[in-house]
């Protein structure tokens, strides 16, 4: 069985930001194989904060999209969180997200959610 794991930006900036390598971190929570999915929209996020953010934002949006490279890109309109949220309820996926108001939504909907903790490593639930 492979877990598949949604990402939303903020996650896939986790590791330009706090130095945690969501990858590995994945692996270590889900015993199985994973693939990490990726929606388009995430990814057009990812491309405006690279070029426009912060300085900070630019250099986690820029690795951010060096670990897309490395997952599934699916088709999806409308805003990142609205796209997630409906995929995910749609699918068996989790998600990985920092946005405290979108775990508490995808949980209320029994979406699993892999997130940041104590900005070190990844927790997961289910």
């Amino acid at each position: 069985m492979v877990t598949k794991v949604i990402a939303d930006t903020s996650f896939l900036m986790v590791p330009g930001i706090f130095g945690v390598d969501i990858l590995n971190e994945i692996e270590r929570l889900v015993s199985d194989k994973h693939e990490l999915v990726i929606l388009t929209p995430v990814v057009k996020e990812l491309e405006k904060l690279a070029k426009s953010g912060t300085p900070k934002e630019r250099i986690a949006a820029k690795v951010g999209l060096e670990i897309v490279k490395r997952g599934k890109i699916v088709e999806a309109e409308g805003p990142a969180d609205e796209a997630i949220f409906e995929f995910a309820k749609r699918t068996e996926f989790l998600v990985g997200t920092t946005d405290l108001g979108l775990r508490k939504k995808l949980r209320r909907s029994g979406v699993g959610v892999t997130y940041l903790r104590d900005k070190s490593h990844l927790a997961l639930e289910r």
